[in-house]
């Protein structure tokens, strides 16, 4: 199938993530795009982490213009840091660099708390169907509908990445627990939030197992917070909501992000389940709400972080704002 592009064909990699939730399980299988193959629609699978960056460097040297990211939140992470990294370290003969490619993303992960913002909506045969059609009626790329986003940018020191939600203590404690599982599901996520609220309300020791305090220091735009000591720190690049709340806000600032971090205790988690069904601001003394430009998390000792479920290990963090990424809007 083709579709004109000023005066050529757009030329769009399918890139599939085999160990996507979706594709795992049959449900979402690659013979979904054999209609949609041509000499210029062409698919990639990748099966571990260690393949994503030879098919990234073949979209550069092949100077493709539309990526359709087949992954959930996770594998999304993993794909735009290796876009951000090689499109930004690679060079043409003349020694300039290549824009990133317009990405496009389907709902194939267990959360999709990111793909479901970004991704084209309705289950995954269905969008295919419409993302195709929508650019077989295109003229020209300026033509289709698009969400600019921002990505976090998460350095631990040794290594940058890109995604869109960061975190430790609860944040990383939460994601420890849901792999703990030998499946991971939708249900799984039900399970600990509703352990977590019964824990909440009768002092069981499973509340004080995810909300594990531990000693750190925190920096907002340099400046030195009071609190040393934290039972939570995420930041988030993307406004998100999280079943019946928004969880950060974040806007159309594209030089900031949004961190809520703390060490609440029961009585002031309890008194801030308002604020979360509204979708207000968190309250108290040992909570922090705040929009910045940069966060700065260390510890002494190594600690565990998540960037959107996937899970990493370090001493310190430095968070920011990083570059911006188009996806198609459908």
């Amino acid at each position: 199938m083709f579709f004109k592009i000023y005066d050529g064909f757009m030329k769009v990699r399918i890139l599939v993530n085999g160990n996507a939730r979706a594709v795992r399980f049959k449900k979402v299988s690659v013979n979904l795009f054999n209609r949609f193959l041509s000499d210029d629609v062409t698919l990639r699978q990748t099966e571990s982490i260690e393949q994503i960056d030879p098919v990234v460097n073949e979209c550069w040297e092949e100077d493709i213009e539309l990526v359709l990211l087949t992954t959930g939140d996770g594998g999304l992470h993993r794909f735009l840091s290796s876009f951000v990294r090689i499109y930004g370290e690679r060079q043409r003969d003349d020694g300039s660099v290549k824009n990133l490619p317009l990405f496009a993303t389907l709902r194939t992960g267990t959360a999709n708390l990111v793909t479901g913002i970004l991704g084209v909506p309705g289950k995954p045969q269905k969008a295919v169907q419409r993302l195709f059609a929508r650019l077989e009626q295109v003229r020209n790329s300026e033509e289709l509908p698009r969400i600019r986003q921002k990505l976090l940018a998460v350095s631990d020191g040794i290594q940058e990445r890109f995604g869109f939600i960061a975190g430790t203590g609860v944040i990383y404690n939460f994601f420890l627990e849901y792999y703990q599982g030998a499946r991971y599901s939708i249900s799984r996520f039900v399970k600990i939030f509703s352990h977590a609220a019964v824990s909440l309300f009768t002092r069981g020791r499973y509340l004080n197992r995810l909300f594990a305090e531990m000693d750190a220091r925190l920096h907002l735009d340099q400046q030195r917070e009071k609190l040393s000591r934290w039972k939570m720190m995420a930041v988030s690049a993307i406004d998100t909501r999280i079943v019946f709340f928004r969880a950060f806000r974040v806007g159309h600032l594209i030089d900031r992000i949004h961190i809520k971090a703390g060490t609440p205790n029961r009585l002031a988690i309890i008194r801030n389940i308002p604020n979360l069904l509204l979708n207000r601001e968190l309250k108290g003394r040992m909570i922090l709400d705040r929009i910045v430009q940069q966060v700065k998390f260390e510890r002494e000792e190594e600690f565990g972080y998540t960037i959107d479920g996937e899970l990493y290990n370090a001493r310190m963090l430095e968070l920011s704002p990083g570059p911006v990424v188009e996806f198609v809007r459908l």
